[in-house]
């Protein structure tokens, strides 16, 4: 609500020229049913609303500020708004005709002091000045305005970039959590070759060893096979010998048969005891070719020493025979 104060084309600050009529007025207020804070309410915004026109047509008062413009209320208005009060101040009343009389004056005094407050139609309406500010103004407001649709725009934006970051992120979360069970199966399976490559290493060392010990055995049973062909050279000279003399003897007793008879049956024990040794030799010699034939096919520890006593033995019986 804008209000000015007019005396007559007067200075407007002399407005405190009425301090009179508006103590006579508040003198007659106290003895009315009028709401005495609306009125003084009223009478301290005069000083405000004038104090800002005066400020408005100084022009050293550089800063501006926004004003909203209400259009001045008519006489009528205020006295309708008056009457309202007292119509509802007269219905609670039950004073004699003599206060309704006294409330009559008070009514008038106030629709008269009223009338010193309406403005000139040269501060009632706006001034060119005026328009041109409140044209910018509008401007600025629809610039600030649409500075802040692009804000909201912008902020919204942001909203969304900060979703589709924080999607980007999970996503990255959960490829890392990925690439750790991989790198974690990787790093087992390096385990596991590695263990497999140590066993192989292990393997491949055994092997070498039988390889080893094949060849070494292989080599034992040529020397066996050797020994036993030299051996079997041996015996079969020792038998052309043993036959040799047994043909000799047989024929030396047969050419002294009719002479001596005791040497011939001397001769005849002989004989028997060297059948008997022949045989124990061809025994032995046949354990031995036996014992050599095992230890081809299985060359172990236990068919090279049964080779080895098999031709122990055998040489035994030779020498003593």
């Amino acid at each position: 609500m804008a209000l000015a104060f007019d005396n007559g084309g007067t200075d407007p600050s002399c407005w405190l020229s009425h301090d009179n009529e508006i103590s006579r007025t508040d003198s007659s207020l106290s003895s009315s049913n009028v709401d005495p804070l609306l009125f003084n309410d009223l009478v301290q915004i005069v000083p405000l609303v004038q104090s800002l026109i005066d400020r408005k047509e100084k022009s050293s008062f550089t800063r501006r500020g926004s004003m909203t413009y209400t259009k001045m209320p008519s006489r009528e208005s205020l006295y309708k708004k008056t009457s309202e009060v007292k119509g509802r101040n007269a219905g609670q009343s039950t004073a004699t005709k003599k206060h309704r009389d006294q409330n009559k004056n008070v009514s008038t005094s106030q629709e008269g002091y009223v009338e010193n407050f309406s403005t000139p139609s040269s501060r009632s309406s706006l001034t060119e000045k005026d328009r041109e500010e409140l044209m910018t103004l509008r401007e600025k407001v629809e610039d600030l305005q649409k500075t802040l649709l692009e804000k909201d725009e912008l902020l919204k934006q942001a909203e969304i970039l900060k979703n589709e970051i924080t999607a980007t992120n999970a996503e990255l979360d959960e490829m890392k959590k990925h690439i750790s069970e991989k790198d974690f199966l990787v790093k087992t399976t390096q385990v596991q070759l590695s263990d497999a490559q140590v066993k192989l290493a292990d393997k491949k060392a055994a092997v070498e060893k039988l390889e080893w010990e094949a060849m070494t055995s292989n080599k034992k049973v040529e020397r066996l096979q050797e020994d036993l062909d030299l051996l079997q050279g041996e015996i079969s000279s020792f038998m052309q010998f043993v036959h040799a003399l047994t043909g000799n003897d047989s024929r030396d007793l047969a050419a002294e048969c009719n002479v001596i008879t005791y040497p011939w049956d001397q001769n005849v024990e002989i004989d028997k005891l060297n059948e008997r040794d022949l045989q124990k030799i061809e025994a032995a010699r046949e354990a031995y070719i036996a014992a050599v034939a095992a230890a081809k096919e299985n060359p172990d520890e236990a068919s090279l020493s049964a080779a080895s006593t098999a031709r122990s033995y055998l040489q035994s019986l030779v020498l003593r025979t």
